[in-house]
């Protein structure tokens, strides 16, 4: 992205092309503008390109209200969704998989048949016999105007439709279209399916719709949302000391890349001391002159530093953890800062950039509803260059006409409405229920996620080496002991959420 403002993406998102894949089939990583150092942050999830193809069903329509809160506006638009029914008996009481779209990467006919999104319902399908749809956001990857709510993407006005409260809308004015289409019964019960962004809304969804949705799997959803998200960045320093599961961290790599940036640090401070770290990176000369060009360099990091993407199976030279700790530690490439220069090099750069014909809907959302914005200070445990301060992030919110003290207001909001780490019901009051929350370990997104069980009723599960919902891309031989683990236990928790009544207290299986 080329502004700290822009949160970075991890696993799967729109707009972006994906840069040179892994060999991973899991593995979807990015390097953006220029390796990993173009002063963007975290986003939930990395882009990849459509998968859509002959071999995925195409899209259906179902006509949503432009806005769901105002009687007086009668718009309304098309909102695309796919479906696979190939082990679907009409008439049956199966179970009717929903996978929630968001910001990674676009819904498409991919989605129902080999998900990045949504794979442990997909692989499940056969043997449930369900029905699966998969619904397309009505911002995050609507794959033409004529399938947006809006007929164009200009100014912050064409924004305003773009909030939870309508995707979750969204959902319940689609349940009711499907069972009226496919003669659903209340037996078949729904469940809700995401990961990330998607994941928050998966759940959320069922909190707020009991009544239609039967549960939820929300995995790797940060459901708490807050201003200064100064834990990201601690957790990546975390996530490179995980040695077991086949990561490959130790404390002494991450003490190592925390060195070479605090030797960044100091040379910035003198003028002398930046033109050598021109020097010592490649940069042109003059490149690094001004504070918001250093905090682009090294507050995020002057590479790129997968915790939420990790893949232990990928094979390119520093693409994860335990192949950025070898460079990291290894003393023939020079002291701590050459060795950043040498992993800086070695992963390459990338110029494919965020299509900027698009709003930046992620961005904006952080200002109406989540921050989320990751800081890197003084005090802090983050390994990078600590001279990106919340402010920084927050300040680019006046494009919308809303200030820091709106954007806290915004958050204060939607954690009263949802329940933050004590997820709620309806009247955003009761105690919520039949909603599971898989986190993994080296995921910095899990940090705000629900990570102890407020009840019996909302069961959490933390995957052992695990990144950004690493669990829920289609299985693979590579896939780690714990991943494959994971899916397993999600679908035991499944198997009795679709046993009992969801108005019961469930057990916790893990």
């Amino acid at each position: 992205f080329g502004s700290r403002s822009q949160q970075r993406y991890f696993r799967s998102s729109p707009f972006i092309s994906l840069a040179t894949p892994t060999v991973s089939s899991r593995a979807m990583r990015i390097v953006l503008a220029s390796v990993a150092a173009c002063g963007a942050q975290h986003m939930m999830d990395n882009p990849a390109g459509s998968l859509q193809g002959g071999r995925y069903p195409s899209p259906r329509y179902v006509t949503q209200k432009q806005d769901n809160f105002d009687p007086a506006n009668s718009n309304r638009w098309s909102q695309a969704y796919y479906v696979n029914d190939t082990f679907w008996t009409p008439g049956s009481d199966a179970p009717i998989f929903l996978c929630v779209g968001g910001e990674g990467p676009p819904i498409d006919g991919s989605a129902v048949v080999n998900s990045v999104h949504c794979n442990i319902a997909v692989e499940w399908l056969q043997e449930k016999k369900a029905l699966m749809f998969a619904l397309e956001h009505r911002y995050y990857g609507c794959h033409n105007m004529s399938a947006c709510p809006v007929t164009e993407f200009t100014g912050t006005e064409s924004l305003k439709y773009l909030s939870v409260d309508q995707a979750i809308a969204d959902i319940s004015g689609f349940v009711d279209a499907m069972n009226g289409e496919y003669k659903l019964k209340a037996s078949n019960k729904w469940i809700s399916w995401g990961g990330s962004y998607p994941g928050m809304t998966a759940g959320w969804a069922r909190l707020k719709l009991p009544q239609k949705i039967h549960a939820s799997v929300a995995s790797s959803a940060p459901v708490h949302a807050k201003l200064d998200m100064a834990e990201y960045n601690d957790h990546v320093a975390f996530a490179f000391t995980v040695s077991d599961n086949d990561v490959g961290g130790s404390p002494a790599c991450r003490d190592a890349i925390r060195e070479g940036h605090r030797q960044i640090e100091t040379m910035f401070q003198t003028p002398a001391g930046v033109a050598q770290v021109e020097e010592a990176f490649g940069e042109a000369k003059g490149s690094l002159a001004t504070t918001t060009a250093q905090m682009n360099f090294a507050g995020y990091g002057a590479a790129q530093f997968p915790a939420q993407s990790n893949d232990p199976a990928c094979q390119q030279p520093g693409c994860n953890i335990k192949s950025i700790c070898k460079i990291m530690l290894d003393t023939k490439n020079g002291n701590e800062l050459a060795r950043l220069a040498a992993l800086r090099k070695v992963q390459g750069a990338s110029t494919k950039l965020k299509d900027n014909s698009l709003p930046d809907f992620w961005f904006y959302q952080t200002c109406t509803e989540f921050g989320f914005y990751q800081t890197c200070e003084k005090n802090s445990s983050c390994m990078f260059a600590r001279i990106v301060d919340v402010d920084s992030q927050v300040g680019p919110c006046e494009q919308y006409g809303i200030s820091k003290a709106q954007v806290e207001e915004n958050i204060a909001n939607t954690n009263a409405k949802y329940g933050g780490l004590n997820p709620t019901g309806p009247d955003g009051k009761t105690p919520g229920s039949c909603v599971m929350y898989p986190n993994g370990e080296v995921d910095p997104w899990m940090t705000l996620s629900v990570l102890k069980a407020p009840s019996a009723a909302i069961p959490v599960m933390m995957v052992p080496g695990a990144s950004h919902h690493a669990w829920t891309h289609p299985s693979a031989p590579t896939d780690q002991e714990s991943v494959v683990s994971a899916r397993k236990m999600i679908r035991k928790q499944v198997e009795q959420f679709l046993e009992q009544d969801c108005t019961e207290t469930a057990s916790i299986l893990v």
